[in-house]
């Protein structure tokens, strides 16, 4: 729990310094995907770790973080699932066995403060990979 905290602290901390670089954006009112899209891709994410092994987390889990990430992401829903996917899977090359499409989603989400526009997601997952190895997460 404290390794999930660091990590959580350090992908904070990375993304207020990548934000606050003094760029000024526009912000242009983005159209929100359907909720089914949203379930269709959160529930492949879910099928993904089921196969990997067995999880005790329900499908409704994995459709709120998917939706909370998604708040926060312009990618649509099958992009977001995508480099979600591609995330784990960097993660476990490094050596994770705890990271899951679900740690994935929930971790990244709850690293961008609600208040932050609606902006591309993939470098935030990125990021998440590089605080996971700096803190020692991951070997």
């Amino acid at each position: 729990m404290n390794a999930q905290r660091i990590v959580l602290a350090a992908t904070a901390t990375l993304l207020l310094a990548a934000c606050s670089s003094g760029t000024t954006v526009t912000v242009k009112p983005l159209p929100t995907p359907a909720a089914t899209d949203l379930s269709a891709a959160a529930q492949e994410l879910r099928a993904l770790d089921r196969a990997a092994g067995p999880t005790t987390e329900t499908a409704d889990a994995y459709d709120q973080a998917f939706a909370a990430l998604a708040a926060r992401c312009v990618e649509q829903p099958r992009a977001l699932a995508a480099e979600v996917q591609s995330t784990v899977a960097q993660l476990k090359a490094f050596g994770s066995e705890t990271q899951t499409h679900l740690t994935v989603l929930s971790g990244i989400a709850a690293a961008i403060p609600s208040a932050y526009p609606r902006s591309n997601c993939a470098p935030y997952l990125g990021t998440y990979v590089a605080a996971q190895q700096a803190t020692g997460t991951i070997h």
